[in-house]
């Protein structure tokens, strides 16, 4: 949410804000393995240490677990792998993967076999660390290797690992148009949640309530939903119109509205929130 300041700033408006849970960015500025020295992972267990529950956001610049360039894919699992570390450095449960990108459809097969060996990798790391994969929905939208929830699905079963999981980000399905399929294939592989709204043209990272998600296709999904709910709107220094306060609050009544609609006929759990 405040990536143009320092992590302790952001850390320290959801402290402010009373929130439960926490997801650190683990790319620049923020928190990069490779920017993130044994004292500074230290300094952040402590200022963490606050927080009911923790996860961390893989590093997204130039890095996929599917590309079909050797060096940049080998590259791409070394900082990845470093991200698992960080977690557990940290004193997070929970990472957030992207599967890759399609950059070629005509060699969809092989960029699918690089990413299912890229998670199998993870994944065992993450089973000696006490780490849950949590394998984001990217889809057309963001040129994804996952062209269809079915091709997610397949990559999370392929690694055959307790610790490979799903995080579904709703304003990624609603960009793709896959919601209702992404929560009937994945299921109780659901473990991480990024919440955030917008048109259905645009992944604007909106609170909820200033798009036009029906966000009725998460009931399934917070019937005994114990993950973390992760408010992933965005905060423009210079553009956005209020403090970040504001947003956040914004997020946080958006979110408790969409709980009480749902739970009202599905028994709904109440999901952590985080941002």
């Amino acid at each position: 949410m405040l990536l143009q300041r320092p992590i302790a700033d952001a850390i320290e408006l959801a402290r402010r804000n009373d929130l439960p849970a926490f997801e650190v960015w683990a790319d620049h500025p923020h928190a990069h393995p490779d920017e993130t020295s044994g004292d500074a992972r230290r300094q952040l267990r402590r200022e963490l240490a606050s927080f009911t529950r923790v996860s961390v956001h893989g590093p997204l610049g130039n890095a996929s677990l599917a590309s079909i360039n050797p060096g940049i894919w080998r590259e791409s699992v070394r900082q990845y792998l470093g991200t698992v570390e960080l977690a557990h450095d940290i004193g997070a449960t929970v990472l957030v993967v992207h599967p890759g990108d399609l950059r070629d459809q005509r060699f969809f097969a092989e960029f699918t076999r690089l990413s299912e060996e890229a998670l199998g990798r993870l994944a065992r790391r993450a089973e000696e660390l006490g780490i849950v994969l949590a394998v984001e929905n990217c889809g057309p939208y963001h040129g994804g290797v996952d062209r269809s929830a079915a091709d997610l699905a397949s990559l999370i079963k392929h690694a055959d690992s307790s610790r490979l999981k799903a995080c579904l980000d709703i304003g990624h399905a609603a960009v793709n148009n896959n919601a209702v399929e992404l929560v009937r294939l994945l299921g109780k592989d659901i473990v991480h949640l990024h919440v955030h709204d917008n048109h259905g043209q645009r992944d604007e990272h909106l609170p909820i309530g200033r798009g036009t998600i029906d966000f009725a296709s998460l009931a399934p999904v917070l019937v005994d939903f114990a993950g973390m709910a992760i408010a992933e709107v965005v905060w423009d220094d210079g553009a956005t119109e209020g403090p970040p306060e504001d947003l956040l609050r914004e997020a946080q009544a958006g979110w408790a509205a969409v709980q009480e609609r749902l739970s009202a006929g599905h028994g709904v759990a109440s999901a952590q929130h985080a941002t």
